[in-house]
Order: structure tokens, then C-alpha cells, then sequence
């Protein structure tokens, strides 16, 4: 089993990178948890925790797929257990997760908008941005973790990654569920504001709904682009 080369601290680019203990007790639980029944509802308990108490973050997606992978492989292997079904409910616990922590984000970010938080210029597009690309993450994701892999659990990954690409996860539901909420949210506030909010909260409220409605028009757009590559 190779080790994860993760430490507490940010590099260069700025990046958060999680400590190994972190990681290597989510290795040890999806290991544990490998051989048992609801193997993908307590891989979504620990990874959803893991986010929610800030341990790991979204941006260490990828040592989070590396930890527990591995560690559903290591679990299986030393009790016979088969590998196929067993990573990919592992899977689906962690797109359980991710889905729910996009989910808790986007909630966060309207709570921001309706609370009239001022954003950055940018900063607000840029956040619902990185929502709208996070199931291409989570599947590229899945993808270095098979090139970083080897034998079945390469093979089981690879097969996971392109089902997923074709057939969508639960990640990318609940990232377009909650824009298209967030967008209905912030042109109902630009509504209020017209009808009787000050001037300066109005046009707050219709220059975030048009953020908000530039950003559902690429998710759209992504899905029309998906949907013809799939007919070619």
C-alpha cells in the first residue's frame, strides 16, 4: 500500500494540503467498514464528517478518494471480500458526501447574498463556478486515483469514472438542484427590491441575479455539449 504524501500545511500554489493523520484515519475506517453491509452509508457518515468538522476540505478531494479507496482495497483484500461491489459502494458513499457538502455550500453562499455580504469582484461568480464544475472534478478525481492505482482496484476505478462521466452522480444533481434554487432565491429578492427596497439594494439584487443566471447558462451549456457527445 503506498503512503499518502500529505502533510498540514499549504504549498507554493497555495493549496491546502490535509495532514497525513487525517487521512490515514479515513484509510483506517474505510478499511474497517470494508466488509460490511452499509459500506456506502458509513463511507458517507465518516467522509461527511470529515468536511463538515473542516479537517478536510472539498479542494483535498483527491487524497480523500486516494484514502478511502485504498483503504476499502486493504480491507477487502485481507478478508476475501469482493472487490468490485465493495469500491464501487464506496463510491457512491463518497458522492453521497460531496453531493451534501456542495449542497451546505451553496446554502452558505445564498445566506451570504440575502444577508447582503459584500463580495469581491468576482468572488461570488467565482464560487458558484467552482460548484458547477465539481462533479468534473469528482470524476477526474476518480481517474488519477485509478492512474495512481494498480491491478483490479485500477480496472474497478477506471470503469467507475466512465460510468460516471455517462450516466452522472448525485454530486452533479445537487450542484444544478441548488444553483437552480440560488437563482430563484436571488431573482426573487431583486423582485422585492423593485418593489419597494432601496435603490442601492435593488440593483445589488439584479446584478447577482444576472451572476447567477450567467452561471446556470454554462451549466446548461454543459449539459447540451455532454448530451451531444453522447449521441456521437
Amino acid at each position: 500500500m503506498s503512503e499518502l504524501p500529505f502533510r498540514d500545511e499549504v504549498n507554493q500554489a497555495g493549496v491546502h494540503i490535509p495532514e497525513n493523520a487525517q487521512l490515514m484515519q479515513l484509510r483506517d475506517e474505510a478499511a474497517a467498514a470494508a466488509g460490511a453491509p452499509d459500506l456506502r452509508e458509513r463511507v458517507r457518515e465518516f467522509t461527511a464528517r470529515a468536511l463538515h468538522d473542516k479537517r478536510l476540505a472539498l479542494e483535498d478531494m483527491r487524497a480523500i478518494v486516494a484514502a478511502v479507496t485504498e483503504g476499502v482495497n486493504t480491507g477487502l483484500s485481507a478478508s476475501g471480500g469482493e472487490l468490485k461491489a465493495g469500491i464501487k459502494q464506496a463510491v457512491a458513499g463518497l458522492d453521497d458526501a460531496f453531493g451534501s457538502a456542495a449542497q451546505a455550500i451553496s446554502y452558505s453562499i445564498r445566506e451570504a447574498v440575502e444577508q447582503g455580504r459584500a463580495f469581491k469582484d468576482n468572488e461570488l461568480k467565482t464560487s458558484l463556478e467552482e460548484l458547477r464544475d465539481l462533479e468534473a472534478r469528482f470524476v477526474d478525481t476518480l481517474r488519477q486515483a485509478a492512474r495512481q492505482s494498480g491491478g483490479a482496484l485500477k480496472d474497478e476505478l477506471e470503469q467507475l469514472a466512465g460510468h460516471m462521466k455517462i450516466a452522472g452522480t448525485r454530486t452533479g444533481n445537487q450542484v444544478r438542484e441548488a444553483l437552480g434554487e440560488f437563482a430563484a432565491g436571488v431573482k426573487t429578492g431583486a423582485t422585492a427590491g423593485r418593489a419597494g427596497l432601496d435603490e442601492s439594494v435593488t440593483v445589488a439584487s439584479q446584478r447577482l441575479s444576472q451572476i447567477a443566471s450567467g452561471v446556470l447558462a454554462a451549466v446548461s451549456d454543459s449539459l447540451k455539449r455532454q448530451s451531444e457527445r453522447l449521441r456521437s
